[in-house]
């Protein structure tokens, strides 16, 4: 399984290489993109060279799920697709599937690679397969998604030669991101006071600060109110892992063959990137070694077990 790590700012390709980096993934103002944290335009042509001085791969997020309105907005985008292609982005992430369209197919082919983004997600191997007629070479994974559910997706992938790729569950944020979801940009939404610092789905709180809840007025069920109160704070300040991502559901992820394991916190400072990917790489060690040395259910075990008293990157 390889790192592919977002940056934003030419500075950290070397540090997020060195601590384990195997790929790259960004995106550009002057193309449509989902979510924030975007590298400079003009900055992309020198992102291309560094990336290819150090022997790693670049990919570019295209994923707004929502296509340009005219079709002179349309044309420019192609023609500004295809001089990024020209100029080495080796891959670029599409969620839209007219975007899709413009360059699938013998006579529009790119000369880069089509990859599926997450938010357009992909929930069962009919949709594979309807994604997989216009060329694409790997399916971005949504995180909603257990690996129990995805085993026939990933069953169908292989079968075609299409990668895959996951979120990594610890640094991905919210569990319901979805194409569609705009509770991330306040323009979408109305409250009594401002947020300071954040969004509605990132709202700047202490934890225990933000859901107050006394009693849970079900019988039996009281001892599961401190959970609940959690639950609820992971969900709305983006903390935690989402439900179905935790270390069992990413051995299993890596245990049945996903290719690539994502870093995709493109607003997050610098200093962090680097320590998150040092984080991966180290994880996916352990589940290397484990995995070398042990039956599956074993190596699986232990992987749990040693995740669970990890204290490093917000285990």
């Amino acid at each position: 399984m390889k790192i592919v790590s977002c940056f934003s700012d030419l500075s950290e390709l070397e540090p997020l290489a060195e601590a384990g980096a195997d790929e790259f993934y960004t995106a550009v103002g002057d193309l449509p993109a989902f979510s924030i944290g975007v590298l400079p335009a003009a900055d992309l042509p020198k992102a291309v060279k560094k990336v290819r001085a150090l022997g790693k791969r670049i990919s570019l997020a295209v994923n707004a799920i929502h296509a340009p309105a005219t079709d002179r907005h349309l044309g420019a985008v192609e023609k500004r697709i295809r001089r990024l292609a020209a100029l080495g982005v080796d891959a670029f992430i599409f969620s839209n599937p007219y975007l899709l369209g413009l360059f699938s197919g013998r006579e529009k082919r790119l000369g880069a690679e089509l990859h599926l983004s997450s938010v357009q997600p992909v929930f069962n191997s009919l949709s594979a397969a309807f994604f997989s007629r216009f060329g694409i070479a790997r399916i971005i994974l949504p995180n909603q998604l257990s690996p129990h559910e995805a085993r026939k997706i990933l069953l169908f992938c292989r079968a075609r030669n299409i990668e895959t790729e996951i979120f990594d569950y610890r640094f991905f944020g919210c569990a319901y991101v979805n194409g569609r979801c705009q509770l991330h940009r306040p323009g979408h939404y109305t409250l009594k006071s401002a947020i300071v610092e954040g969004s509605l789905c990132r709202i700047n709180a202490k934890p225990g600060g933000l859901v107050k809840l006394r009693s849970l007025d079900l019988p039996g069920r009281a001892g599961e109110l401190p959970a609940l109160i959690k639950r609820l704070e992971n969900r709305f300040t983006g903390g935690g892992s989402p439900r179905l991502s935790d270390a069992a559901a990413f051995f299993d992820f890596f245990a049945s063959g996903v290719q690539y394991l994502k870093y995709g916190t493109r607003h997050d400072l610098p200093e962090v990137k680097v320590k998150k990917v040092r984080e991966l790489r180290a994880m996916l060690g352990l589940a290397e070694r484990l995995s070398s040395s042990n039956p599956r259910a074993e190596a699986r075990r232990v992987f749990i077990r040693e995740l669970s008293g990890w204290n490093g990157g917000g285990f």
